[in-house]
């Protein structure tokens, strides 16, 4: 219950950043978690603030349980030949999402085109492999290794599982966002990554998964344009969230738990 502890207090330290920040700007205090009335230089220091307090999460969570934070989380990424976990994850998630892609395409759901100049085409793809990579490892530490790990000590695995599903798509939804029926597909998309960790108590299979579905969202992103009915496959950058991408995330998961160990 810790890290469900520490958790919590991450939206309320992002709120009274906030709340600061506003306040420095002249701005009237707001309860909804979001920094667009801010000033670019303001949501700068906001975001880095929000960077600060999962930090300061993942930090204190093994220093609680008596265990240094480079061993504890060190003991996540087992040596041998555990690391083809990693590659597993990757190109299963790979596979996944270049077929889905290829049925929207051929079925006139997506169509590709260059949606920006250049310059800012170049720098988005770019940054890509970069902000697959961070933005994976800190949710997988963050939501895996302190959060389902936890619970797993602490629950059965059955209602484990289920808190860990919730409370990773929940946390996508604590700041204002302008959709929020695509909570469904977060459910989803929990689901396969704690399936992926329950299975092999590790994070080289749910980094692997979580890192290819970015790279491959982002990197496609600035290419496609969404045609297709919202429901059916998404939209924006949640095209797991329609009907298709549901079920492609839940058979996905079903298959990492026949690859590793079977169902429960």
């Amino acid at each position: 219950m810790c890290a469900l502890a520490l958790l919590a207090l991450i939206p309320v330290a992002l709120w009274l950043a906030q709340t600061v920040l506003l306040r420095v700007a002249g701005l009237p205090a707001q309860w909804q978690l979001s920094s667009r009335a801010l000033p670019r230089g303001l949501k700068r220091i906001n975001r880095a603030a929000g960077y600060v307090a999962i930090a300061a999460a993942l930090l204190a969570y093994p220093l609680l349980r008596g265990f240094s934070p480079l061993g504890y989380y060190a003991a996540f990424f087992p040596a041998g030949r555990r690391p083809v976990e990693l590659a597993h994850g990757f190109f299963a998630a790979f596979l996944y999402l270049s077929l889905l892609y290829l049925a929207w395409t051929v079925s006139g759901n997506v169509r590709f085109e260059i949606r920006h100049d250049a310059r800012r085409l170049l720098r988005r793809v770019a940054s890509a492999p970069l902000a697959a990579v961070a933005i994976a490892l800190v949710e997988e530490l963050l939501f895996r290794a302190m959060l389902l790990n936890g619970l797993l000590a602490s629950m059965r695995p059955g209602l484990a599982l289920t808190t860990g599903v919730f409370v990773f798509a929940a946390a996508h939804y604590i700041r204002g966002v302008k959709r929020y029926w695509t909570f469904f597909g977060h459910l989803a998309l929990g689901t396969l990554f704690c399936v992926a960790f329950y299975y092999t108590r590790a994070l080289w299979l749910p980094l692997g998964l979580h890192a290819a579905g970015i790279l491959v969202l982002s990197a496609a992103r600035p290419f496609i344009r969404y045609t297709g009915p919202a429901w059916l496959v998404g939209a924006s950058i949640f095209p797991y969230a329609g009907a298709v991408g549901i079920v492609a995330l839940l058979a996905l998961a079903l298959n990492v738990a026949l690859s590793y160990g079977g169902l429960p």
